[in-house]
């Protein structure tokens, strides 16, 4: 008799339970549909505040769809080649028709203040297919001004078959750049996926010990990063927030499947400048521009094999 009073006992226990367990996922999932936070849970606003990390940058606020998409190299068309014959300052060569590189006979000079809108003005009037690039950035270290291609009005960050890299002396001349460019891109699915909101980019850096007490988020925009290359040369490039931290490191998250990476310039752009040094040296010996690029780039990477 006292066993089955026992079992009888557990029995009640275990409803009670589950009655209070069901309460608080009922509870739970209002304060979700209200957008209510318990108040014992700080939110990611307050955390950055606590660690004394500012974001001084524009955050978009409305939902942004967007999908992979795949691209490879495009080949210039002879009709787009005959652009130059025009250019009297600049002499071009052009290898299997996917890669441009030119020389200004005469080197033009670049403000040491130039700004994006100096730049390219500078620039865009001298290169095929203008509107399909954006000033990415001047690297004084290499002392290069960055262009990168654009595919559904976004940038294609750091990619080598989708990029416009101009070389300048010591005194800012532009004397030479080498042209790239991606083909028609591709959507892998048709379906575009939301892409995760700005802050929740800034939180996967934050978790992930890539942001610091006391650090500035200066810059936050949208735009395609590579993803993987694929078996048939193409490439996989995927909707990417670019985030700027202090003015002068940048991060990448993946705006679908949140995960982050860092850029590093400087490891692109000697790996650019290696890609060129095979590419001019198919060039025929008696190319005019074939030891002129050479010997700079050379320099180039002898100069940043020296500052390691």
């Amino acid at each position: 008799m006292q066993w089955k009073q026992i079992k009888t006992l557990f029995i009640l226990c275990f409803l009670a339970l589950d009655v209070y367990l069901l309460f608080m996922f009922f509870d739970k999932q209002e304060e979700s549909d209200f957008g209510y936070e318990s108040p014992d849970s700080a939110t990611l606003e307050e955390e950055l505040e606590s660690e004394n990390i500012t974001i001084s940058a524009d955050l978009p606020q409305k939902e942004i769809k967007q999908s992979y998409i795949t691209a490879g190299k495009k080949t210039f068309t002879d009709k787009e080649l005959d652009y130059f014959s025009a250019l009297d300052n600049q002499e071009v060569e052009v290898l299997d028709k996917t890669f441009i590189l030119s020389r200004f006979k005469d080197p033009v000079s670049v403000p040491d203040d130039a700004g994006e809108d100096t730049i390219n003005e500078l620039v865009k009037s001298r290169i095929l297919l203008p509107e399909n690039y954006t000033f990415g950035s001047w690297n004084k270290t290499m002392n290069t001004l960055i262009f990168f291609q654009k595919k559904k009005d976004h940038p294609v960050y750091y990619n080598q078959n989708g990029i416009i890299i101009i070389y300048l002396n010591k005194d800012n001349e532009m004397m030479f750049y080498t042209q790239t460019m991606l083909g028609k891109a591709e959507s892998p699915s048709e379906e575009e996926q939301t892409l995760i909101k700005p802050m929740d980019a800034i939180k996967v850096l934050y978790e992930g010990n890539r942001i610091w007490p006391g650090d500035e988020i200066t810059g936050v925009k949208l735009g395609f990063h590579t993803r993987i290359p694929l078996p048939s040369g193409e490439q996989s490039f995927a909707p990417t927030w670019i985030i700027s931290v202090n003015e002068d490191e940048y991060f990448y998250v993946n705006a679908i499947e949140n995960l982050a990476t860092k850029n590093d310039e400087m490891t692109f752009l000697t790996d650019a400048i290696k890609a060129a040094m095979k590419n001019v040296q198919k060039l025929p010996d008696d190319s005019d521009i074939k030891d002129y690029v050479q010997k700079y780039l050379k320099e180039k990477l002898s100069s940043d094999n020296k500052s390691e």
